[in-house]
């Protein structure tokens, strides 16, 4: 009895902290600068924080919740948080599903990950294969969009852990998790393509400081940026998860998965379908709307966004044949029952609370009372301790608001404040632009995060991406501000 007592307690505690911090902030004075509509929104997302941080209740049922609560607050009508399980984002969650599920029942990723494990770099390494795993998914990333990265490499950590009937926590798949969400928000930063708030970025410096952003300038100083951010991930994963896991049969036996490579036979058509949509979908994303711009195709262009191109390859699997079955029907590459067995709705629908959530933190005006809060941290500060601080609170903030929001307040407000401290305005803006998309805390800092996390089969938790957190938030922000004083000015000369 006492051993149940126990256990219930913190649970308990977990579902009571929510809505015990509401009232609270309900019972608080607003201040000016927030109102009572903001105090109202701050109490509203601080339960569902209280809920996600504790882990009271499921994620996605967490992030459900919150939608109904923001209406019942009055924060946001019923109808609108809804209506995001069809915005954008859901929809190239949905359509990466659909090409992930021809991946999988193909055995595509199988076979991929088993040849990864066995290859002579690898070499019985776990050390090594964290390496090449982290810097594929972070380099991937930096040419297409960063959730089908997250979902992609999950699911190879995931069926490695199962080709060797890991149990949940084991320290390499436990790293190679955390390194699938980590890598891709990490490695979006890469180039202009490698997400939508570099071009945020490209078109705020454009406007405050009257200077266009090249392809090339990005992405000479952002992949210097991005590969020590990669390599630091890379070296945290060790230090947190694979320290006693240093020789190979220890974490995975290569014996055990050169046979079940071996199993697998020839590559099939329907891996060779699979893996052909999956390449025609990357190029669409890095070229697509380029190339219809450049043509002079504007309605083009408009067609091939991200997500538009993911659900029509997606679907595009439904139609391509690979031959017939035993009764004479013709078979595709992905059959509906398996599409529909591919679709996870539970991240779509944490997705959409998501959403929701930061639409509340917007319409509230929280993000803008937090960055209110810093702001007289700046004053009397040195101009390169002025740089680091702003590099700080945009990777403190992107924890807690959408990276988008904290790019649109912080860097017109770094290039005034760059200007007046005769710091180098490009180069300032652009790094603070990038430390913004460093959304690894929490599963509702960033859609990677939280397709890693509800795609991992209990392989890793919310608490290893928290913990992992603050150490690399840390030395990134500091790596962006050394990289910034010295190869910055290289790229943009002031």
């Amino acid at each position: 009895m006492k051993a149940n007592t126990a256990s219930i307690r913190p649970h308990l505690s977990g579902i009571l902290s929510g809505p015990l911090l509401c009232f609270i902030l309900l019972a608080c004075p607003a201040p000016a600068s927030l109102g009572e509509q903001g105090m109202k929104s701050l109490a509203a997302i601080a339960w569902i924080i209280m809920w996600w941080m504790t882990e009271a209740f499921p994620l996605s049922f967490t992030a459900l919740f919150g939608i109904v609560l923001y209406g019942i607050m009055g924060v946001l009508p019923l109808s609108r948080g809804f209506a995001f399980l069809s915005s954008p984002t859901c929809m190239l969650l949905l359509g990466s599903m659909l090409l992930l599920g021809a991946l999988k029942d193909s055995n595509l990723i199988e076979r991929y990950t088993y040849k990864v494990v066995t290859s002579a770099f690898v070499a019985h390494s776990p050390t090594r294969l964290m390496v090449l795993f982290g810097m594929a998914a972070g380099l991937l990333s930096a040419i297409m969009p960063n959730i089908p990265v997250a979902i992609l490499f999950t699911s190879i950590a995931v069926a490695l852990g199962k080709s060797m009937r890991a149990q949940p926590g084991h320290p390499l798949i436990r790293a190679m998790v955390v390194a699938s969400g980590v890598g891709a928000s990490v490695g979006g930063t890469g180039t202009p393509v490698g997400g939508v708030p570099n071009l945020l970025v490209i078109g705020i410096i454009a406007s405050s400081l009257n200077y266009q952003v090249q392809f090339w300038e990005w992405s000479a100083f952002g992949m210097a940026l991005c590969i020590a951010w990669l390599a630091a991930m890379v070296l945290f994963c060790h230090i947190f998860f694979l320290r006693g896991c240093s020789t190979g049969d220890s974490c995975f036996s290569v014996d055990v998965i050169s046979e079940r490579l071996e199993s697998l036979g020839p590559v099939t058509i329907r891996e060779k379908a699979s893996l052909g949509v999956l390449i025609a979908a990357l190029l669409l994303w890095c070229l697509g709307q380029p190339m219809a711009n450049r043509f002079g195709i504007p309605a083009l262009a408009r067609l091939l966004d991200v997500s538009t191109i993911a659900v029509l390859c997606g679907v595009c699997l439904l139609f391509i044949p690979t031959g017939r079955d035993d009764t004479g029907r013709i078979t595709f590459v992905l059959d509906w029952k398996t599409a529909l067995a591919s679709i996870n709705w539970e991240i779509l629908i944490f997705v959409s609370g998501v959403l929701a959530f930061g639409q509340v933190c917007i319409e509230g005006g929280i993000d803008k009372w937090l960055a209110g809060l810093v702001s007289p941290m700046l004053e009397g500060l040195s101009p390169s301790l002025t740089w680091l601080v702003l590099l700080a609170v945009s990777g403190i903030l992107c924890q807690w608001a959408n990276p988008a929001t904290v790019i649109s307040l912080l860097v017109p407000t770094t290039a005034l404040i760059a200007a007046q401290k005769g710091i180098n305005p490009i180069v300032a803006c652009f790094t603070v632009g990038m430390v913004a998309n460093l959304a690894i805390m929490f599963p509702f800092s960033s859609p990677p995060i939280a397709a890693s996390i509800l795609g991992s089969d209990d392989y890793a938790s919310p608490k290893d991406f928290f913990r992992f957190s603050f150490p690399m938030v840390t030395v990134c922000v500091l790596l962006a501000w050394v990289i910034g004083m010295g190869f910055g000015p290289v790229v943009f000369p002031s």
